[in-house]
């Protein structure tokens, strides 16, 4: 056999088993795409048309090649209508492709098909047909009858059609899916292209080039369906419906594989890129930017969640809503559809106010009631664990006179000070409060009496030896401590009148000192706990 003619048969039936095997993929596929059943017919017409094809070149007789003709055409006048079809679904027109309409697209080929069973008795598609005399092999030479061109025509036809869609649906679709369109519209060109070289007879021994071409349109099918997602889903559905929305959505198949996303979606999460779709979404997040919470990756799974995401410069706050897709038929798992929404501007807000609401507007430390809440929680968790606790309060040293010989500003400026010099010697368990005008609150677990004395003493040796800078000159600052340990039982309103009691005390005594509540039953007793004096006057 010539090695031209070997050639051309092996590529056509290669194209044939490249065919079975789209149709028999194509088929398995559980997908959204509405076309994909005309998909697979499309396939297994082009298996039938390049298998007979290839027996065709293949037979030693005009009889066989005349049997191996009348067979491709059970395939052959349906691939370019089939093909329209797939088109109009994945273009987004899907809704005029009624079962009536469909049945008019294809009635033509049915008869072509049925005219070429009979066309012994007519000749409307084949009007002679007879061996070549110069062909080192057996091949036909023919003479078009008016049927085929008849069809020849609808073939083109239906393939310029489809070429303009996909062509006008290549300028607006997103770069996501160009790359499949693109795909299906040079695998509608090449065969149409290679229809042309034949009928122009520019093959040699006018042998026709379609079903060797068709294995390279296979291949770029075999090609787009595995590496580019092609078919998994309409581009239009995608930029209705996806690209409308202003949340980012993203799309995973049952096995947690991206399948799609938005142009929301990739604004949120950057690194989302065309080439990523096919891959598992907990495989190429970067956990960098995640809390080591969230590293798991269970929120893309899990119902309703909020995940902290680190960009470039600040960190976002994202609620994540994950819902399982079921398939129509059978409810099986199809996928999952994540939504993401960027809550930042919610949560800072949300942040803010309750910042505001406990915490002291001028100093940024806690008021009176969020305080006196943290301490009843502590003070609570003092007696189931037998803990000590103490309870301080203190009060700046002759502050209406600093307030009336320097103005308010400078009156600022000292409880910011104070607050300052305090939050230097406190500890992390410590909680610090402002209880009012130039006082302060002070709740202490973990600390016995001697602990919290030699504290509050610190701060106070603190204040004395550091004064407030301001553009009068230096302004010294002092402070008096009434402090109190916690007994069994005792409730905190009582704890802060003892501790209140014993600052009076040390008020009374001179000023810049710490008073100890005797035992919690009664006011402290300057002989029972006496404090080291500075100097009385600020």
């Amino acid at each position: 056999m010539n090695a031209a003619f070997s050639t051309f048969i092996a590529l056509f039936a290669i194209s044939g088993v490249l065919s079975i095997l789209l149709a028999l993929y194509a088929s398995l596929q559980k997908t959204r795409f509405s076309g994909m059943h005309l998909f697979v017919w499309m396939s297994v017409a082009t298996a039938i048309y390049t298998f007979g094809s290839s027996l065709e070149l293949a037979s030693p007789s005009l009889g066989n090649i005349k049997f191996w003709i009348a067979f491709e055409y059970f395939g052959l006048p349906f691939i370019s209508p089939l093909n329209l079809l797939v088109i109009f679904h994945y273009v987004g027109r899907e809704r005029m492709m009624t079962p009536r309409a469909t049945a008019a697209f294809l009635a033509l080929p049915a008869l072509t098909c049925l005219l070429m069973l009979t066309n012994n008795l007519h000749g409307l598609v084949y009007q002679q047909m007879e061996l070549r005399a110069d062909a080192p092999w057996p091949l036909a030479e023919f003479a078009m009858g008016p049927w085929y061109v008849v069809n020849g025509s609808y073939t083109l036809g239906c393939g310029v059609v489809g070429m303009w869609l996909l062509a006008r649906h290549l300028r607006q679709t997103l770069n996501v899916y160009r790359k499949q369109t693109a795909t299906m519209l040079v695998s509608l060109f090449l065969p149409i292209g290679s229809s042309l070289i034949y009928i122009m007879n520019l093959t040699p021994y006018h042998i026709d080039p379609v079903p060797a071409t068709m294995s390279l349109t296979n291949l770029l099918y075999c090609w787009a369906l595995l590496s580019g997602g092609m078919l998994t889903s309409t581009p239009v559905v995608r930029e209705n419906i996806l690209e409308s929305m202003r949340d980012g959505v993203l799309v995973l198949d049952p096995a947690g594989r991206i399948a799609d996303y938005n142009k929301a979606a990739s604004l949120l999460f950057p690194f989302l890129a065309s080439q990523l779709i096919g891959e598992r979404a907990a495989d190429v997040f970067p956990k960098e930017r995640l809390r080591p919470e969230d590293a798991d990756m269970q929120f893309l799974e899990a119902e309703e969640s909020q995940i902290e995401w680190l960009a470039d410069h600040e960190v976002r706050f994202y609620r994540i809503r994950s819902s399982p897709v079921f398939h129509k038929r059978g409810g099986g798992a199809a996928g999952r559809t994540v939504v993401i929404l960027d809550v930042t501007e919610n949560v800072r807000l949300h942040r803010r106010l309750e910042r505001m609401a406990t915490h002291d507007g001028m100093t940024q430390i806690y008021n009176r009631s969020h305080f006196v809440e943290c301490s009843e929680r502590l003070l609570a968790d003092s007696r189931s664990t037998l803990e000590p606790l103490t309870v301080a309060l203190l009060d700046i040293d002759r502050f209406k006179s600093v307030n009336d010989s320097y103005g308010h500003d400078v009156g600022d400026h000292v409880i910011r000070h104070v607050v300052h010099i305090c939050q230097a010697h406190l500890g992390e368990r410590d909680v610090f409060g402002r209880y009012g005008g130039e006082e302060f609150a002070l709740c202490m677990p973990g600390r016995p009496t001697s602990d919290a004395y030699g504290l509050l003493e610190r701060i106070r040796l603190g204040l004395a030896a550091e004064p407030v800078m301001t553009a009068a000159g230096p302004v010294g600052v002092t402070a008096s401590f009434g402090l109190v340990e916690a007994l069994p039982d005792q409730p905190l309103k009582v704890l802060t009148k003892l501790a209140d009691d014993a600052l009076y005390v040390a008020k009374q005594n001179g000023r810049n000192q710490v008073r100890i509540a005797p035992d919690g039953q009664g006011p402290a007793d300057e002989s029972i706990a006496p404090s080291p004096h500075g100097s009385p006057d600020a």
